[in-house]
């Protein structure tokens, strides 16, 4: 039994680095996405929005800011306004889990897609979502 033990205990420490090195990569990779949409902020989002799919989505973006922060049905929201657009990372503890392109159409209103993993302009299988501002 030891004989199996040490075989398989380099094997296991390699597992676990691999695991621990894949979050960080996706974490990088979320950050790297986010930081290619650099045009400068024509719109502010902050705000309580509502979805169909999504329920209430909170998110907040500081006076002449573009980085975008928020939550929603669980997930922690991190993002970025660039020009008319909005780009959300939505995560749970720690792990990527959907990207969102959004347009702003007024004040009230953000459409667009999100997907499962990241968007880029070759993505296949893009949900629609679309964000509406309820009127207080």
């Amino acid at each position: 039994m030891k004989k199996y033990f040490s075989l398989l205990l380099p094997v296991a420490i390699v597992l676990i680095l691999t695991l621990g090195l894949s979050a960080g990569d996706i974490e990088a990779k979320g950050k790297a996405w986010l930081g290619s949409h650099s045009d400068t902020p024509a719109i502010n989002v902050s705000g309580s929005w509502h979805e169909a799919e999504w329920g209430t989505v909170t998110l907040t973006q500081a006076q002449g800011s573009r980085d975008v922060t928020g939550d929603g049905d669980r997930w922690d929201i991190t993002g970025v306004v660039s020009g008319n657009q909005v780009f959300l990372v939505f995560s749970h503890k720690g792990k990527v889990a959907y990207t969102a392109k959004l347009t702003s159409e007024s004040d009230k209103s953000l459409n667009g897609s999100y997907l499962k993993g990241f968007l880029d302009d070759k993505s296949k299988g893009l949900r629609p979502m679309h964000l509406i501002k309820p009127s207080m």
